[in-house]
């Protein structure tokens, strides 16, 4: 099977175990059912930005050229640090964006990935969110009427949790058990009193399973730019990285880089 175009970030439908899909500029392949088959990926030293669709030799931010990188609102800073949304003093990119992504309701959540990690993301969409940081465990722990106000209380609660997931502990799964409850609890204990009435009592945990038969026998981050042609057997997939037996790519870091995608035939592996 082959496909070439332009790569998008991987799409995933909750599932046991997840299902992902590797999205292009025009479609997308499957790849729970490629696990276990030989995978060579070309790039063809084009790049295209995902907004503007404008040829460009280098992309920023995950797949956006440098205009759009300068001027489009969800590339701004308050974006990966929403404490410091400026929409107040009248300085946003676009107000538009602020009211429909912003000035929502966010959740505030506890996850285990590589650890537990406190994180926000808006309503609705944290099962997407969970899953692309490769999360076993998850539970929202407040909800929040604004991105800025979740990103307050996410600072605060990050004085006793991280905020990171170090992907590489990610992708092993080498995670104790660890009771996400108990946890809950102690955070609202320790809170300023400003942010418990936006706490949530009665959220209920989620568990995600990924199609990842294996561990990686290579935790190698790859990239096309260092190497152009990348061939290996597909052995799993998790968050936003495909897992091959001689190391992994992040497909996210990828976006807007056209390549010629071709698996072949199932391989046996040597495992030990």
């Amino acid at each position: 099977m082959k496909h070439a175009g332009y790569l998008r970030s991987l799409r995933h439908e909750v599932a046991s175990p997840i299902a992902y899909y590797l999205q292009f500029d025009n479609g997308e392949v499957p790849l729970n059912s490629w696990i276990g088959n030989q995978v060579v990926i070309d790039f063809a030293n084009q790049r295209s930005c995902i907004v503007c669709n404008r040829t460009v030799k280098k992309l920023y931010n995950n797949g956006y050229c440098y205009p759009c990188f300068s001027t489009l609102a969800e590339c701004d800073l308050c974006i990966v640090k929403p404490h410091e949304c400026h929409y107040d003093q009248g300085t946003c990119r676009d107000n538009e964006f602020a009211h429909t992504h912003c000035m929502i309701p966010h959740l505030v959540y506890l996850a285990v990935s590589s650890g537990v990690k406190v994180g926000l993301t808006r309503k609705n969409r944290e099962l997407i969110r969970w899953v692309d940081q490769g999360a076993i465990r998850a539970v929202p722990i407040a909800e929040t009427p604004t991105r800025k106000i979740a990103g307050e209380l996410e600072m605060a609660i990050a004085q006793f949790l991280p905020d990171k997931t170090d992907w590489r502990k990610m992708l092993r799964g080498d995670i104790g058990e660890v009771d996400l409850l108990s946890i809950r609890r102690t955070l609202r204990d320790r809170l300023p009193e400003q942010f418990h009435g936006y706490l949530l009592e009665n959220e209920q945990i989620r568990e995600f399973l990924y199609p990842l038969d294996q561990e990686p026998p290579k935790l190698k981050s790859m990239s096309l730019d260092a190497t152009p042609s990348i061939s290996g057997v597909l052995l799993g997939v998790k968050g936003q990285y495909l897992i091959l037996d001689c190391g992994v790519l992040n497909m996210k870091k990828h976006s807007g880089y056209r390549v010629i995608l071709e698996f072949g035939q199932p391989v046996e592996l040597e495992i030990g």
